[in-house]
């Protein structure tokens, strides 16, 4: 089973239910009445998931701090169209049919078949929107690089940053602005992202987002110029070893001392 965890994800920004495969066009607008998405209880489980599967009904589970985990299942359609629209980090309001309230859900987790890529089960988290969580906010890369322009190489080192927040000031994502980056060697740190009020940042403030790198070609040249210059060295030093040897044997022959055959 292939795991597709929401802190796993990484490149450009991209809203949540790409994780549930699809695409804009075919979602249809069909929601449950005022955007709420409703699950219904969950009777079958084990292998015999894969009946609703084949009727295009996902399995899944919610669970969350102090809470059992509650079994539901839901059109895959209805959830793609419930994350159509909003961030990976984005709180949806949901109901289990029979209960009398709703839910605030996060999406969690998304399984999918390793060969088909279907999407097999959904694990959401039932947040409490006045207690802090953690969460994993994507970076997203704007902006360009002189040094990128002039052949440097640009590297993504994180993908996401980990931050403390309550569920509904969760920031979508970090823009990260590389137009900084002008000369090789120059990088841009957690320490140096723009921050919004309330949100504290749990990623390691000296790690390194993104930076410029000098092309490859260009070190390999270094490191070429760098080995021959060596080898030059190594080259004068065995001739000075032999020019000083044969002026050694040169002394033992004026002495008198005539080699003996």
């Amino acid at each position: 089973m292939i795991r597709a965890y929401l802190d796993e994800r990484s490149g450009l920004p991209s809203p949540a239910w790409l994780l549930l495969g699809g695409d804009a066009a075919s979602v249809n607008l069909s929601m449950a009445e005022n955007g709420v998405l409703v699950f219904e209880p969950r009777q079958i489980t084990g292998k015999k998931v894969a009946q609703l599967r084949r009727r295009g009904i996902v399995p899944a589970n919610i669970f969350g701090r102090g809470l059992a985990s509650v079994s539901v299942q839901a059109p895959l359609k209805e959830l793609r169209q419930a994350f159509r629209e909003r961030g990976r980090n984005a709180i949806v309001e949901a109901q289990v049919r029979g209960e009398d309230g709703t839910r605030a859900l996060l999406l969690r987790e998304v399984q999918r078949h390793p060969v088909t890529d279907e999407v097999q089960h959904v694990e959401f988290y039932q947040v409490d929107l006045a207690r802090r969580v953690h969460a994993q906010v994507e970076v997203a890369i704007s902006g360009d690089s002189e040094a990128v322009h002039n052949g440097g190489v640009l590297v993504h080192s994180l993908a996401t940053i980990e931050v403390e927040a309550l569920p509904n000031e969760i920031p979508e994502r970090f823009e990260v602005d590389i137009s900084v980056l002008t000369n090789f060697g120059d990088a841009i740190h957690v320490s140096d992202l723009p921050v919004p009020s309330g949100i504290r940042i749990l990623t390691d403030a000296s790690a390194v987002v993104a930076a410029a790198e000098a092309p490859r070609v260009q070190e390999e040249e270094e490191e070429a110029a760098l080995e021959e210059g060596e080898g030059i060295e190594g080259v004068e030093g065995e001739e000075g070893a032999v020019e000083g040897e044969s002026a050694a044997e040169g002394a033992t022959a004026v002495g008198g001392e005539p080699a003996s055959s």
